[in-house]
Formats: C-alpha cells, sequence, structure tokens
C-alpha cells in the first residue's frame, strides 16, 4: 500500500512539473526584450526600436505618447519599466 501511495504522489509531481514547463514555454514566445537589448546606449528607446511582432510590446509601439510620461518622444528605461509593470494581461508573465 505504501508503495501505491509513492507512485501516485510521483505522478501527480511530474504531471504538475509538466503543466509549468508547457505553460512557461507558451508565456516566453512572447516575452519582452530587456530595455538594455532596444536602447541607444541603455538610455532611450524610439517606437522604431519596439520589434512589430512581440505581443508584449504592441500597447508600447501603438500608445508611445501615452507612455512617453515626459512627452520627448523618446521611453527611457523608467518609463519601459513603468509599462512592464502596468495591470495588462500581456505584461505579464503567464
Amino acid at each position: 500500500m505504501k508503495f501505491s501511495y509513492s507512485l501516485v504522489s510521483f505522478a501527480l509531481i511530474a504531471g504538475l512539473g509538466i503543466g509549468t514547463a508547457l505553460a512557461q514555454d507558451a508565456a516566453g514566445s512572447s516575452d519582452a526584450p530587456a530595455f538594455s537589448d532596444l536602447s541607444h546606449g541603455g538610455k532611450y528607446i524610439t517606437r522604431k526600436d519596439i520589434p512589430e511582432d512581440n505581443e508584449r510590446l504592441k500597447q508600447l509601439r501603438s500608445h508611445m505618447s501615452e507612455n512617453d510620461v515626459d512627452h520627448n518622444g523618446k521611453i527611457d528605461e523608467k518609463e519601459y519599466n513603468a509599462y512592464m509593470s502596468k495591470d495588462n494581461p500581456l505584461n505579464k508573465k503567464q
């Protein structure tokens, strides 16, 4: 009897691990690049620097002016991080 409980526990843990791995793969396909990967020397990004095919950055690209708090036509690291932490389902890792 003890053996069957161990087997069931192992199967349950393995199943949860596989589900987590699959969820991470799905979320990983739309992960946003780091600010430093997009920026001009770590200082700012412009609309053309934002990849068009990245789901997490589509709203940033289409609503630059709303996210450009200082209205200088550029997104600095603080503005980028504020956008990434917004309560937007596309901005949250799954």
